[in-house]
């Protein structure tokens, strides 16, 4: 069953619209965190800490914890009935923990000003979308390098580490990784009172980031090697150089495997250079990233459910 509810899950991310913000969960945890964090004790470092810690653990008891008692009650209801409700159920419950269509297309929608020699709108849809820092005096390489870099370190964010928790613990496990990762996004930054509130936040994401993060790159890796106009050996020898790079354990990992593959340097000024030997990508590299991306989407799928029969076979041979 968990084969059919990730595959359902990804035809509705991909060719249905998103629920509307009323009905979305990841817009409760949103508005769930925001709320707290306007009460946040000010100034004092361990209070804040501790306040991080009480953010997410509350935030995963209540989400992941509702997810869990929901899918117990339907779970309770016998034979056939309870395990077609289950499937049904458990199709929206999963697809709301990720988004990949949303990330395709910002992606193409910036590379369709840039490609018409929009500049400002080119920067407008970028800050907007997909980064967080200032795009207004951005060139169009350093604008298609922000949009390759959001796409291959998002991979994980948007698709890898939600699947890779369902497929461990369920959908609990989905919607705890999606609570840490949109509390991550909304108050672990280096400044303030985000310094030592989001602490916490930033070690649970980072963490449990680590594996998908890993796996995703070799995925990229492979997927390099599949496509006609990148380079698998590139994308290796590139992830082995730089994939410490950057501030973020995980982040480096993707990024640099997808600047190998595609020849380029990717490069964030004052923190980060992945493939300083290269130059900067235009805007024709975003549609190759693009391939690339959707080809290690289709690897990663190949391995969870390689990985979920294999787990199946054993312990219906232990049995």
């Amino acid at each position: 069953m968990l084969e059919i509810v990730i595959a359902a899950a990804l035809l509705w991310d991909f060719f249905l619209a998103e629920p509307p913000s009323q009905l979305h969960p990841t817009v409760w945890m949103g508005n769930y965190i925001g709320c707290l964090w306007k009460r946040r004790p000010r100034g004092k470092k361990t209070a804040l800490f501790l306040y991080g810690v009480f953010i997410i653990s509350s935030g995963v008891l209540l989400f992941a914890g509702g997810v869990y008692a929901l899918t117990y009650l339907i779970g309770m209801i016998p034979g056939l009935p309870g395990r077609w409700i289950l499937l049904l159920a458990g199709v929206p419950l999963l697809k709301v923990s990720f988004s990949l269509r949303y990330l395709f297309r910002s992606a193409k929608e910036i590379r369709t000003a840039l490609e018409n020699g929009d500049l400002q709108e080119s920067r407008r849809l970028t800050s907007w979308h997909l980064v967080s820092r200032d795009t207004s005096q951005l060139t169009e390489n350093e604008l298609s390098s922000c949009v390759i870099e959001s796409v291959s370190e998002n991979i994980t964010d948007s698709f890898t580490s939600p699947v890779f928790f369902y497929c461990l613990a369920g959908l609990p496990g989905a919607w705890a990784y999606r609570f840490i990762n949109t509390s991550d996004a909304m108050i672990a930054y280096r400044h303030g009172d985000h310094e030592w509130g989001g602490k916490f936040t930033a070690w649970c994401d980072s963490l449990l980031n680590l594996i998908p993060a890993r796996l995703t790159s070799l995925m990229i890796v492979l997927a390099a090697f599949i496509h006609p106009r990148s380079s698998g050996t590139g994308a290796w020898k590139q992830l082995v150089k730089d994939r410490k790079n950057t501030a973020s354990p995980n982040a480096g990992w993707t990024m640099s495997a997808m600047a190998g593959a595609l020849s380029v340097r990717l490069e964030k000024q004052g923190d980060y250079i992945l493939g300083d030997e290269y130059n900067l990508p235009d805007h024709g590299k975003i549609d190759t990233a693009l391939q690339i991306t959707l080809l290690s989407l289709i690897l990663t799928i190949t391995m969870f459910f390689t990985a979920i029969r294999g787990v199946q076979w054993v312990l219906y041979t232990a049995v």
